[in-house]
């Protein structure tokens, strides 16, 4: 215990033992030994004779003895135009001439309210009032990030300058997903609201993509919404996944588009130097519409509005199943959309060509000054109209007229007369017909013409009408034109029947064929009159032709002027027989014959009567005599008539000559009666035959 105690005694004593007098300064801890001068907390750096932009802060400054200096944990604050432009870094280095300042680690760059930059590495040039950066720079302005390789900021005109490789996202919003671009170059001016992009520009964003060589956004004076963008060289924008009736695709040397006040909705889209756009139709076939400048205005869902379009306009519409494709070429375009988005309507002026590309076939072509079409949701053509000097060719067939509608669905063209203007008119390698109104189907082909039809049947040329043959009736020259006038027209080319209808009137030289219907059958080369059963008086047809007529005896030809009438005519190519029915009469070189059907068989070379047929309550007159039976055959080449009947009777000059059957001769009184020759069988009395003696 007494150990203890003195220990405890002699610790006491240490304590309480009075300190060492302070014999000098305490020591400061050098940041860098070669600096000449060192200071901290300071607020402010004096330049040497230039005016610095703002006060700088440094947590350190060190001044070395060539003049230069280094800032630790800098931060210069420049107030311009009521922004407030902002540096800072962890240490900054700065020549004798301290013009400008060399900043290293962790650089942030903000001006205004929202923009942020960062970097490793940046030169601030106080003289320029610019800040440079060569490596990855980070930025951010609003909803906006992005990298770039180097930077320049002019701190004078709140400029950014992204040097290379330059990346931007801008943040989704409202619904819609983040859009990503990239770029060679961008420029940022806040002062005058603009982003530039150079070099390789492409913007992505849900589905759509834009590219150009370069592009100028505007934005809003809040900066905060996109207002129009500026695309050029190389323009364009695919929306691959565009709903039918939407724009699938633009292109073209200079595009500006217009933005709505959500500052993503595109309003409105200016095309120059060979734009191009595409529009989504059904199963992915696009309509295409080229020129060298369009102008569109869009709806709210992207389809079109409005449209107009200039220079060598091309509208193109993809075939699609059974629908061929089809090509509107102009000098200028406009068009209206629907509702639903998609070109609903256009107008085309000047040197209009409308193109329809058929497998296998040659392309339909109507050419006009004017065209006008309406269109279905889906993007095919409904109707067509054309105006102005209109012609239309497909294969064989042309037409011409003032004005035409093309009822694209029915493959129907209707040609329309303008007022004071000319009939319009089709034709192909064998027909033409004019008429104030005609109607064309091209499949078949098929016409409809009235108001006054005139029409001419050309002769037939070899290996013509795609190697279809059409007939003449035997009755006409096949060599000849034939020339058909009526009231209307319809031609149905798959069954090859032309039927005249109304004052219908064929001629053929001196061959004529009157009747309210004529009825001609290219593929029989058969032929029908007839008189109109609905008129109170109906008429009767009526022809007129001249047969070539061989004496039996000498063989000498003449030609002879015939006619005929009845109720109807029909002829039949196949027995080259013409027959008159119902009050029919013919008059001809078998002389004036009258009865209720009379048939005329003509000889395969045309021109010449074989022989004639007439049934029923015939009557036949010629110069020497006259007869009465049931029927009647005249045999052309031998001038002999055979007549049956109950009885037959024949009379000459003054004899009357009855049988069961006689037969005659045109050039000789030599009769038979019932097989049997007779001269004379019975003598009238009374007159200038009184006397004479019967037999």
């Amino acid at each position: 215990m007494a150990l203890v105690g003195t220990a405890v005694v002699a610790l006491v004593l240490v304590t309480i033992r009075e300190r060492p007098s302070d014999t000098g300064a305490q020591e400061i801890e050098r940041i860098d030994p070669k600096a000449v001068k060192e200071s901290s907390g300071g607020v402010h750096l004096p330049m040497r004779g230039v005016e610095s932009s703002g006060p700088i802060a440094y947590e350190h400054m060190l001044e070395y003895a060539d003049g230069s200096m280094k800032l630790i944990n800098v931060r210069a604050t420049t107030e311009r135009d009521g922004r407030t432009f902002v540096i800072e870094a962890r240490e900054g280095h700065a020549p004798a001439d301290r013009s400008t300042i060399n900043l290293v680690g962790d650089v942030r760059l903000s001006s205004g309210d929202d923009l942020r930059v960062r970097t490793s590495e940046a030169e601030y040039n106080q003289t320029q009032h610019v800040v440079r950066a060569r490596k990855r720079v980070n930025f951010t302005k609003g909803s906006m990030s992005g990298t770039s390789q180097g930077m320049t900021y002019r701190e004078d005109r709140d400029l950014l300058t992204l040097l290379d490789r330059v990346k931007v996202r801008v943040a989704a919003n409202e619904g819609r997903g983040p859009a990503d671009i990239t770029s060679g170059f961008a420029e940022y001016a806040r002062a005058d609201k603009l982003i530039r992009f150079e070099r390789s520009v492409r913007m992505v964003r849900e589905g759509q993509a834009i590219s150009a060589a370069s592009a100028v956004a505007r934005l809003s004076e809040d900066e905060q919404r996109l207002e129009a963008l500026d695309l050029h060289g190389g323009a364009r924008i695919e929306t691959p996944d565009a709903a039918p009736g939407g724009l699938q695709a633009m292109e073209s040397r200079e595009m500006n588009l217009t933005y709505g006040p959500d500052g993503e909705t595109l309003e409105r889209a200016v095309l120059s130097g060979k734009a191009a756009i595409a529009e989504a139709g059904r199963a992915g076939a696009a309509r295409r519409i080229a020129a060298e400048m369009i102008d569109l205005s869009l709806s709210p869902g992207g389809g079109i509005e409005r449209m107009a379009a200039r220079e060598r306009v091309q509208l193109t519409l993809p075939p699609d199943g059974e629908t061929p494709e089809r090509i509107v070429r102009s000098r200028s375009m406009s068009g209206t959309g629907g509702p639903d988005g998609g070109l609903r309507a256009a107008r085309f002026e000047g040197s209009v060509e409308f193109r329809e590309r058929r497998a296998g076939e040659p392309d339909r072509v109507g050419r006009s000054r004017t065209l006008e079409v309406a269109m279905e949701s889906g993007g095919e053509i409904e109707e067509a109209r054309f105006a102005g000097g209109t012609r239309f060719e497909d294969g064989a067939l042309r037409t011409v007229s003032d004005e035409a509608r093309y009822e694209v669905a029915k493959g129907m063209l209707q040609l329309v007369k303008a007022d004071g203007g000319r009939n319009p008119s089709v034709e192909d390698d064998r027909l033409t017909v004019e008429a104030p109104a005609i109607g064309v189907g091209f499949e078949g082909p098929a016409l409809d013409a009235s108001g006054g039809v005139r029409s001419v049947l050309r002769p037939k040329q070899q290996g013509t009408n795609g190697g279809r043959e059409r007939a003449v009736p035997g009755m006409l020259e096949d060599d000849e034109p034939v020339y058909v006038t009526a009231e209307r027209l319809q031609y149905a080319g798959g069954d090859g029947l032309a039927t005249y209808t109304g004052g219908a009137r064929l001629w053929q030289g001196e061959t004529t064929i009157h009747g309210h219907t004529i009825v001609l059958d290219e593929k029989t080369g058969n032929l029908t009159a007839d008189v109109d059963p609905a008129a109170a008086k109906p008429g009767l047809v009526r022809s007129a032709f001249v047969l070539d007529d061989r004496h039996e005896t000498t063989g000498e030809v003449t030609q002879v002027p015939s006619t005929a009438v009845g109720r109807s005519l029909k002829y039949e190519e196949e027995h080259r027989r013409a027959t008159y029915t119902t009050d029919a009469r013919v008059t001809g070189p078998q002389g004036d014959v009258q009865a209720d059907r009379i048939e005329l068989y003509f000889l395969e070379e045309g021109g010449s009567l074989d022989r004639a047929e007439a049934y029923d309550r015939v009557q036949m007159k010629d110069p020497q005599r006259s007869a009465t039976g049931a029927r009647l055959t005249y045999f052309g080449g031998e001038g002999r008539y055979l007549m049956t009947g109950a009885p037959v009777k024949i009379v000459r000059e003054c004899d009357e000559t009855f049988g069961k059957s006689l037969t005659f001769w045109r050039s000789t009184d030599r009769i038979l009666v019932d097989g049997n020759e007779e001269n004379r069988t019975l003598t009238k009395t009374g007159g200038t035959c009184a006397g004479q003696r019967s037999k």
